[in-house]
């Protein structure tokens, strides 16, 4: 059975209370030290990850925000890659970025320097948890998408706890920050949003197990059936 499509628009705005940190000093304090090779997830967690980017993004110019020395993109697929982060020695570790910059989010979530309608994907991996105002940078997203282009914002449990913002330090389950990232895309102007919270991958016979994983995908505008119909040993969740 295929999961509804979540076509409605349910909002969501943060309170000045959601997005409170425990830890208050500047970001760019907390990001000093590059962490070049640690990786926030499990193996199964990034397996999953470049298993759903193969699926739904097979190539193309792709923008990763958030990002570090790995951006999770599949070796083979044929990428012109941009990407953000908070440190710039980690994004010159991407080898495979082309082009770099460095931004806190949450002082400015603006995409300034990136003109309409270029990218084919924009992706954020285990870094949402941390935005103060993340409807203002995901509609951001949806301004750099090409029609047809697709957002994905993946997450788990895991986090800095310190520099998580309110809301989601509050959250009981996996289900509550699902429902909060979907409704963070259909604030910034996604309509056609699912959410995964299992990919099949190539060397497991059965699902993976370890960090929850959890991936919301939006669509822009056109073109959504073809994308979901080529995704394949995806876990789509059922959506209210």
């Amino acid at each position: 059975q295929r999961p509804r499509s979540g076509r409605h628009r349910c909002l969501r705005a943060l309170t000045e209370r959601d997005t409170v940190k425990m830890d208050g000093f500047p970001d760019e304090l907390f990001y000093l030290v590059p962490r070049i090779g640690v990786y926030h997830v499990d193996d199964a967690f990034r397996a999953q990850l470049t298993e759903l980017y193969r699926q739904l993004i097979p190539s193309g110019n792709v923008l990763d925000l958030c990002s570090q020395h790995d951006s999770h993109l599949p070796s083979e697929g044929d990428y012109t890659l941009t990407v953000h982060g908070m440190n710039q020695l980690e994004l010159m570790a991407n080898t495979r970025a082309k082009d770099r910059f460095t931004r806190n989010f949450n002082e400015d979530p603006s995409l300034r320097e990136l003109p309409p309608a270029f990218f084919d994907a924009v992706v954020m991996a285990v870094s949402i948890q941390y935005m103060q105002r993340p409807v203002d940078l995901l509609s951001e997203a949806f301004r750099v998408l090409k029609p047809g282009g697709v957002l994905i914002v993946s997450f788990s449990n895991r986090m800095f706890f310190t520099k998580a913002i309110e809301v989601w330090r509050s959250q009981r389950n996996m289900k509550g920050l699902v429902n909060l990232v979907l409704n963070y895309f259909r604030e910034s102007g996604f309509q056609d949003v699912r959410a995964a919270n299992r990919v099949q991958t190539d060397d497991q016979t059965g699902w993976p197990s370890g960090d929850p994983f959890a991936a919301v995908v939006g669509v822009k505008e056109n073109n959504a059936g073809q994308i979901w119909e080529r995704a394949n040993g995806i876990s789509w969740l059922e959506m209210n």
